[in-house]
């Protein structure tokens, strides 16, 4: 272990051993402080730690050393600790915009979200303009796909410096989450002409925009120009990959040249993730080619980083997890038999029209789907949005909370919480007057039994496909990271929450009377019309010949979300299915979990 620089006139050695002449100066003391900076700086967290609990023994007020222990604790991922440093450097010092902004950090990375805005906004009336309580904020809201004031944050970060790229940057990847693809390309043109200089940085996410939209040879030219300001961008090659690997069809030569060119990168050079990213890429390269043990390792390589990611970012798989077997535990026979009667229902205003809600396991084909709906021009499909989160938080508020308080609600409630849900429809443009809308958000399947208390008329669209094909492709999609997708980095993970999932919906449907169509993926692929009627009819609508070529409208909607982008904006095909069948062995540890569900919708083994 190096020796910290040593601080005149500190009564410490460098491992934090006091020398036992006298007591410290309360100067000496911030001297010590300062040496811990110096060793946390260059993540010597052991050593750190001891100089700031010597510094604490003699002074345990000292709200310098709180604070950097506080820091301490939060990188090493013990956040209540962390929290309660940090409040008690607060408390006992003068407070400052940077300690606030660290609270906010670790209530944040405790879910205290409510608690973290707070904090950030301290730090904001203390020093306007704080740029590090903007970045952080915005983060958050960002988070709690509060998009639009995540983005007024950013924007005001570029407002007090124009010509940093850092806003610019955030504020392209939040408009990308909410499929604002075009509103990004005008944020990198903006972004050009304030920079000093443009960063290679962004011309990638200048040509991701363009991939997302299928404008290939703008992509291309944006990636060309990005590389020539930085020949080793691994970001830049990876993103170059991706648009000739979309355009190559059936060109084995390409794709094995990519290959090649991917796996000569140094990969223990790059950050974490830039590994994931370009593992990612790989797998689906190795995939296309044909072998199968190469893409699987690859997957995995993709999903071992984004785990050390998901450790990084303290988001914890079993949060979700939980949640989902707590669903399991309450909703039982005997728990729904205490439910009350409730009266039918009073006509409301609006001409509202019963809520349809599009659910199915992920990556089970609801984004095709979704397209194939959204192409009538009597149906709106709204999609990845959480809509029905405000009414289950609003129940969790009541007296036992969410689940158990739906045994209590009564006419007065359901009406207030039906009001909640039309108010979030409203504010997200749901034009539920004049056309079915569609609330597409796959895993709303766990909140079926709320769903159905609140509204017993309400429509389910549930998409099926086989269970095996469902979980490896969801340990194959390099999905945005947070409880649940953490679920999909191993394959037992992935076919563990399978079983959970689809136990609940099960369940609902066994003690509730849900008003239920399926659609199967593998029969949607082979003859769409045949398999969308029935769904159509559910709806009381008639066909149109718009749905029959859902590529089309895909491209001309222009801001699909989801991971399937690349997929749905291509003519059916059936390769997808039963691909499970080419990594059966690389499946063996899943399929036991499986087994009864494949059985259960009707699949072969």
């Amino acid at each position: 272990m190096g020796q910290a620089r040593p601080t005149v006139g500190l009564p410490f050695s460098a491992y934090g051993q006091p020398v036992r002449t006298r007591r410290p100066t309360a100067e000496e003391l911030l001297g010590g402080v300062k040496a811990a900076a110096e060793r946390f700086e260059r993540r010597d967290y052991a050593g750190a730690a001891a100089i700031l609990k010597q510094v604490l023994s003699f002074d345990p007020e000292q709200p310098d050393a709180l604070h950097l222990l506080g820091l301490i604790a939060f990188d090493t991922g013990k956040l209540e600790d962390a929290e309660e440093l940090i409040m008690l450097a607060l408390r006992n010092g003068k407070p400052h915009a940077n300690i606030l902004v660290n609270l906010g950090n670790a209530k944040a990375a405790l879910g205290k979200t409510d608690e973290a805005l707070a904090s950030y906004a301290r730090a904001l009336d203390m020093s306007p303009g704080f740029r590090l309580a903007l970045l952080h904020r915005s983060r958050v809201y960002e988070a709690l796909q509060r998009t639009e004031e995540a983005l007024t944050d950013l924007r005001e970060m570029m407002r007090l410096d124009s010509r940093d790229a850092l806003p610019y940057v955030q504020a392209i990847r939040v408009l990308m989450q909410r499929g604002g693809f075009r509103e990004g390309l005008d944020l990198c043109e903006e972004a050009r002409k304030r920079l000093d200089r443009t960063p290679a940085a962004l011309l990638v996410l200048k040509a991701e925009l363009h991939e997302r939209l299928t404008e290939m040879e703008p992509a291309l030219a944006c990636i060309e120009e990005a590389m020539a300001l930085d020949p080793n961008l691994v970001s830049a090659r990876r993103m170059r990959s991706r648009i000739l690997r979309r355009n190559a069809s059936g060109d084995m030569a390409l794709l094995a040249t990519l290959r090649a060119e991917l796996e000569a990168v140094a990969e223990d050079t790059l950050p974490v993730d830039e590994s994931r990213a370009l593992h990612a890429e790989l797998a689906q390269i190795c995939d296309r080619l044909g072998d199968t043990d190469a893409a699987f390792r690859h997957f995995a390589q993709q999903n071992e980083a984004a785990a050390r990611e998901a450790a990084a970012q303290r988001c914890d798989k079993n949060v979700y997890l939980g949640q989902v077997v707590h669903l399991i535990d309450t909703l039982t026979p005997a728990h729904v038999a205490t439910w009350r009667e409730l009266p039918p229902l009073a006509a409301e205003p609006g001409h509202r029209a019963a809520p349809v809600f599009l659910v199915g396991f992920p990556r089970s084909g609801t984004t095709l789907l979704d397209q194939i709906l959204d192409a009538h021009p009597d149906v709106q499909v709204l999609e990845e949005l959480p809509l029905i989160i405000p009414v289950r938080d609003a129940v969790d508020a009541m007296k036992g909370g969410y689940p158990a308080a739906l045994a209590e609600i009564g006419e007065e409630e359901r009406a207030r919480l039906r009001e909640i849900y039309w108010a979030a429809l409203e504010a997200e443009k749901g034009d539920f007057r004049g056309k079915v809308v569609i609330n597409k958000l796959p895993l709303n399947l766990i909140h079926a039994a709320l769903i159905q208390r609140v509204f017993p008329e309400a429509k389910f669209i549930l998409a099926l496909r086989h269970p095996a094909d469902s979980v490896l492709s969801c340990f194959m999609q390099d999905f945005q990271l947070n409880s649940s997708m953490a679920n999909f980095l191993t394959i037992e993970d992935s076919a563990r929450l399978y079983d959970r999932v689809m136990t609940l919906w099960q369940t609902c449907r066994e003690l509730l009377s849900l008003n239920v169509v399926e659609v199967r993926y593998e029969n949607l692929i082979r003859d769409l019309r045949a398999e969308v009627t029935p769904v159509l009819d559910f709806l009381g609508l008639p066909w149109h010949e718009a749905q029959a070529d859902p590529a089309a409208h895909a491209l001309a909607r222009g801001t699909i979300r989801t991971p399937s982008y690349a997929q749905v904006i291509q003519p059916l095909y059936t390769s997808a299915a039963d691909r499970w069948r080419r990594y059966e062995k690389h499946l063996a540890p899943a399929l036991p979990l499986l087994e009864k569900h494949i059985r259960k919708f009707g699949y072969g083994l």
